[in-house]
């Protein structure tokens, strides 16, 4: 691979693209400046308090699973919550609310599949936007929301946010720190300082926690520092268009295809490990692919010869509109468990308190 210089090949190629990502830091760094300097101003709503869950490098970091799990404990803590994304890869240009009552009233063609993922799974607002003030005046105005959680904010400084909680994938090397597209950075690693707290995600590691300290020591600027692992739940079927949980022993014994269209597959196979599994077959397209017929043909032709086709619920929101055979596709339902959690929450309402 390029970004590890891996061969021959692999060095000039990344020879070749490390000129761009010289420019492109020297582009994004300016672009900081001017921010960190005011000479760029950030908007902000009166009465809204904004938190941004985001990173600094390309896909994979679980920020949708920490999205869903923070709107749902702030809630749970009595605040009036909603989530504003961009709607990614969504057709739609205009702000547009996604769901309200835990069920989509938009499609991932128009609003793009973690949207509509995060309508169907938070009981709560989700409005998608490329303008990420005006959605958030839409939640602060129509829906009298007090708090509004920005899905990848971390880059989009134009919004002005009370909390930055900063990802990092626990088990990425992150020795090459080369911006996009000699490396894996969107921004230079010292612009974690920006955060406010950091979460360490797909962190399985059993390390002690001193140890843990000083592997993140460079990344977390003196900020607080936590640590998370996606867990497997349970399994999602879809009849017409129906969400139904069922238990996670369903796998036992199962031949299946793995079916992904995400960032960070190998977290999904980590995942399906646990369980006397017999992986047959893999199909893995980019993240966020919209499937097509031709797609579904070949998924079909594959699925014939295993026991159940396991994917994840953010391709089960663009799958489940194509015809399968009643129990064959279900989707890997996995949840956010955060070590000292009520401390971290205590940490972002002590944040959103400050006043700016």
């Amino acid at each position: 691979m390029i970004w590890q210089r891996q061969g021959v090949r692999g060095k000039l190629g990344w020879l070749a693209l490390a000129p761009i990502s010289c420019g492109f830091s020297a582009i994004i760094r300016g672009r900081n400046k001017l921010y960190d300097r005011r000479w760029l101003s950030s908007t902000r709503q009166a009465s809204l308090k904004v938190i941004s869950v985001g990173n600094l490098t390309v896909g994979g970091t679980g920020k949708t699973p920490t999205v869903l799990w923070l709107a749902r404990a702030l809630a749970a803590r009595g605040h009036k919550v909603g989530i504003l994304t961009k709607g990614y890869k969504g057709d739609n240009t205009e702000i547009t609310v996604v769901g309200t009552q835990g069920q989509p009233v938009a499609t991932p063609d128009a609003v793009g599949d973690e949207a509509v993922m995060l309508a169907r799974l938070f009981p709560g607002v989700v409005i998608a936007g490329r303008d990420r003030g005006a959605g958030a005046k839409l939640a602060r105005d129509r829906f009298g929301l007090d708090i509004v959680i920005l899905d990848d904010g971390f880059q989009h400084r134009r919004l002005e946010r009370n909390v930055d909680l900063l990802l990092f994938h626990g088990r990425r090397d992150l020795s090459n720190r080369w911006l996009l597209p000699a490396g894996p950075f969107r921004e230079p690693l010292s612009a974690a300082g920006r955060a406010h707290i950091v979460l360490v995600t797909k962190d399985e590691s059993s390390g002690n926690e001193s140890a843990r300290q000083r592997k993140w020591e460079a990344v977390r600027h003196h900020k607080p520092l936590y640590h998370g692992a996606l867990q497997p739940v349970a399994l999602v079927s879809s009849e017409q268009r129906e969400w139904r949980e069922l238990p996670l022993s369903e796998l036992n014994g199962k031949r299946i295809m793995a079916l992904t269209g995400i960032a960070d597959p190998a977290s999904f196979y980590h995942s399906l490990q646990y369980w006397e599994v017999e992986t047959a077959e893999i199909l893995e397209f980019p993240d966020h692919h919209q499937y097509s017929q031709a797609d579904w043909h070949v998924i079909s032709a594959a699925g014939q010869k295993v026991d159940l086709i396991v994917t994840t619920e953010k391709d089960l929101v663009k799958l489940e509109r194509f015809p399968f055979a009643t129990g064959k596709l279900v989707a890997l339902r996995v949840r956010l468990e955060i070590e000292h959690e009520e401390s971290l929450l205590v940490d972002i309402e002590r944040q959103l308190k400050k006043v700016k």
